[in-house]
């Protein structure tokens, strides 16, 4: 019987040996969870913030902006610049959108600010960030930390904005308050703790279940061994006899010995363990895919695209990038939705999805916005144009969606150069500019930047 006992306390030991294991296991994940949410909200937010700083830069006049002054105010173009910047102000969620100007040496002052109630006066100084010199550099930057000045606590997107030469002939800064990105980021960690939390309420519920059934089954086991080793005993008495005593010894000894129960017990609840682990596996790459893939094409998205980024990045500090990028912006789209329906939106896009999977098949293609996507690849001047001369005739050969509605894209490519290009972002800028340009052309318009957004 003290076989069995020490049996008995081993398996519990064992148990909940394990059930401390599963909930590491789950803590440990749940912390792994929150902070991975944590990044790449907080991403999704920073992207957000420069997808409008950029946009806004993009529309204004870099010549007119480096040139304006005070006494411009009632000229056309300080007129144009604070327009566009009004109708940030006026139409997307921010706190305030406004122009800076570099005087050098770090220091920054307010250029045009659409503000109607306390606006920046022409000239006053500007809180000096690590993002704001950056975007100074030709860079587009968000600020990592918040920063105050007289008008509150804010994180802040600066865009560069380029003159007709290719510098930066002044800045756009887009505000957006403090406590509204801090609390973005604490409702995304307080939900992913709540499902955690659900998740380790249910993994401990599974863990004492089994737990139960295990002593349940163990104590009935040892209650059947406890009766069976009392009825031998009892007929070896009865029946005296050396033949029996032997067998009866020899049984008990098997007894002893067997260690099938306690491995039986071990193992079931191993190939738990290995079912939650593979389990939560299982759900930690449902989570990565759907962090990295967009949903209605099923290319990469804006957080696979920065990723991307940060590797190429890497690669030009080590010297051994060679890499061009294609962009790409369906023209007409917010005319489509609004005009057609956002149905036939989603088919336009749709159609300019399938033709770049075919055209850059086994490149890196991302949808980087609702109608704008990045193609990254290993290629030279002469490779990219016979790529986008491919993706032109694709194009051409789509039939209209709907009606009138037919598939048009602007484009425009780059290929990085080891001596001119510092970072992707180089690369990446010259990209653009082409796109635009041959949007602006597909528009017949050059200064309604906004229109080419549409």
């Amino acid at each position: 019987m003290n076989k069995v006992e020490r049996k008995i306390s081993r398996t519990t030991l064992y148990s909940i040996t394990f059930c401390f294991f599963l909930l590491l296991i789950n803590a440990i994940l749940g912390v792994i969870l929150t902070r991975q949410s944590s990044n790449s909200m907080r991403e999704l937010i920073r992207s957000r913030m420069l997808d409008i700083s950029n946009t806004a830069a993009s529309m204004l006049d870099g010549d007119a902006l480096e040139q304006i002054s005070a006494e411009d105010a009632d000229t056309e173009e300080y007129k144009q610049i604070l327009k566009t910047l009004t109708y940030y102000q006026d139409h997307i969620d921010l706190k305030y959108i406004y122009c800076i100007r570099d005087l050098g040496n770090k220091e920054f002052v307010f250029s045009v600010d659409p503000t109607v109630e306390d606006p920046g006066e022409f000239g006053e100084p500007i809180v000096y960030t690590d993002a704001l010199y950056t975007a100074s550099l030709g860079t587009p930057a968000v600020d990592s930390e918040p920063y105050v000045d007289r008008w509150g606590r804010f994180y802040s997107a600066y865009s560069p904005v380029f003159d007709s030469k290719g510098k930066v002939g002044g800045i756009v800064a887009v505000d957006f308050a403090a406590d509204w990105y801090d609390e973005q980021i604490s409702r995304q960690i307080r939900t992913t703790l709540l499902i955690s939390l659900m998740t380790l309420l249910f993994g401990t519920a599974i863990v004492l279940l089994i737990a139960s059934q295990f002593r349940k089954r163990f104590l009935r086991l040892y209650d059947e061994l406890n009766s069976l080793s009392d009825g031998i005993e009892m007929m070896a008495k009865e029946l005296a006899d050396e033949s029996v005593l032997a067998d009866t010894t020899k049984l008990l000894h098997e007894e002893e010995t067997d260690d099938d129960v306690a491995y039986d017990e071990i193992s079931t609840l191993s190939n738990k363990v290995r079912t939650l682990q593979k389990g939560l596996g299982r759900q930690i790459s449902f989570v990565r895919i759907k962090a990295y893939r967009d949903g209605l094409t099923g290319l990469e998205n804006r957080n696979a695209y920065w990723e991307y980024v940060n590797e190429i990045d890497e690669q030009i500090k080590n010297g051994k990038a060679s890499f061009a990028v294609a962009m790409f912006d369906v023209n007409g789209l917010k005319r489509i939705n609004d005009a057609e329906g956002h149905e036939n939106g989603d088919r336009i896009i749709l159609k300019a999805a399938d033709i770049l999977k075919t055209t850059f098949a086994g490149e890196h293609i991302f949808r980087i916005g609702g109608d704008e996507f990045v193609v990254i690849m290993n290629t030279d001047e002469n490779g990219m144009q016979e790529r986008i001369d491919s993706f032109d005739k694709l194009v051409d050969e789509v039939p209209p969606v709907s009606g009138e509605i037919s598939l048009s894209v602007s484009k425009g490519y780059a290929v990085y150069h080891k001596e001119k290009d510092w970072d992707y972002q180089n690369v990446f800028v010259r990209a653009d500019r082409q796109m635009y340009a041959q949007k602006r052309a597909h528009y017949g318009t050059v200064g309604d930047r906004r229109q080419n957004r549409e």
